[in-house]
């Protein structure tokens, strides 16, 4: 794999130069680098317009007022600016569509169909990078989805956890929408600056104008005031054209710059969206973590589908005992509910025999008590009896 900033030819499972030490997968400072790329050829370009063509050789004077000033000769310089800045953007979004194509060829997708394991990791990586160059796709190790899958794998071969491998991907894509959201960010400004500028020039035509007047009021005089009022109408006029013309060409020159980024970033997020399809239809699901494991799931899936049959021929057989328990429980259920009436019956002779006998026992109670002290009475007059006859 060729290093983006020294050139240096590494091997495609190098994750860093082994010249000058750079991680491979990214290209260093190349937003800044475009950039400032798009800035000396907005100034190029702005030059050659006012000074080569076709400034120096239009005759008109709506188009030279339109033009002149160093506030349209600065907003001009933005739009170019941003248009070579947008022109940037789109050579490396479709560097990374066809890195995309590629990815989605079918004898990359039968080569994962084959499975991807831990200990194939290294070769995989090679795989790919082999298969891209021969693809002719350039700068793919700067490619989102290279990158993603590159990293994956890694991760894979550090850490073999299917949970920890969708966190990974969950998070590089969260990296990599905040990275192209933050690649927006000089194009944004320059979309809020340039009608700024505008309302600048505006602002300053209007106070020329103004300017212009108060000086024409202060210099008057009775002699010639034909004269001296066209002149300074003439001042007023110059610097209202002024005003309108700048805010015109501000708003003029926003609007393709709008229309231009929003399609790409739209683009760019359909991309985006693309590649996290790709992970969860093509790469995660033919990651192999442990090669037994698989042979270990199917015959625990088989020995689970075996018992659900005996289960189901088990609740068949006995389905028809139960049924017949079931019957004859009701069949029970019936007889003891023409029992009850009788039960209740014979409970309650039960209680009233029961009552009859408590008071039989009271009454007997009661003769016991009455009949003890004649007894006493008797016994006493027959020891008194008996100690008379003694006496005598």
């Amino acid at each position: 794999m060729k290093c983006l900033k020294c050139g240096w030819s590494n091997s495609d499972t190098a994750a860093y130069c082994q010249n000058c030490h750079s991680y491979l997968a990214e290209s260093p400072g190349i937003e800044a680098l475009n950039s400032f790329k798009s800035l000396i050829l907005g100034v190029f370009f702005t030059g050659i317009f006012y000074l080569v063509f076709p400034m120096p050789l239009i005759r008109s004077e709506y188009w030279q007022q339109l033009f002149s000033g160093r506030i349209s000769e600065t907003i001009f310089a933005l739009v170019l600016w941003s248009i070579f800045l947008i022109y940037f953007k789109w050579i490396q979004f479709r560097q990374q569509h066809q890195t995309y194509v590629a990815f989605r060829n079918q004898l990359l997708h039968d080569s994962f169909s084959n499975g991807i394991y831990v200990k194939d990791v290294d070769e995989r990586i090679l795989e790919i990078s082999q298969f891209l160059q021969e693809q002719k796709v350039k700068k793919f190790q700067d490619s989102i989805i290279f990158r993603r899958v590159r990293r994956t794998l890694r991760h894979l071969k550090a850490i073999p956890k299917k949970e920890e491998i969708t966190s990974i991907l969950n998070y590089q894509a969260e990296i990599d929408h905040n990275r192209m959201q933050s690649s927006y960010a000089l194009l944004n400004v320059f979309i809020w600056a340039i009608p700024i500028l505008g309302f600048i020039g505006t602002v300053f035509g209007i106070g020329q104008s103004i300017g212009e007047f108060s000086d024409f009021i202060r210099s008057t005089n009775s002699t010639d005031m034909n004269t001296q009022i066209r002149s300074a109408l003439g001042g007023v006029t110059s610097g209202l054209s002024v005003a309108f013309s700048t805010t015109f060409i501000a708003l003029v020159g926003v609007v393709p710059i709008m229309m231009l980024a929003s399609s790409l970033r739209k683009r760019e997020e359909d991309l985006l969206l693309s590649v996290e399809e790709y992970c969860l239809e093509d790469l995660l699901p033919n990651l192999h973590l442990r090669p037994g494991d698989e042979i270990l799931d199917d015959a625990v899936t088989g020995q689970l589908e075996q018992m659900a049959d005996f289960a189901e021929d088990w609740r068949k057989q006995v389905s028809p005992v139960l049924k017949s328990v079931e019957q004859y429980s009701k069949g029970l259920a019936a007889q003891v509910r023409g029992l009850q009436p009788l039960i209740q019956k014979f409970s309650e002779s039960l209680f009233e025999a029961k009552d009859e006998m408590g008071e039989i026992k009271k009454v007997e109670k009661n003769n016991e008590k009455s009949a003890s002290p004649k007894t006493e009475d008797l016994q006493e007059e027959g020891l008194m009896n008996n100690s008379k006859e003694s006496n005598r």
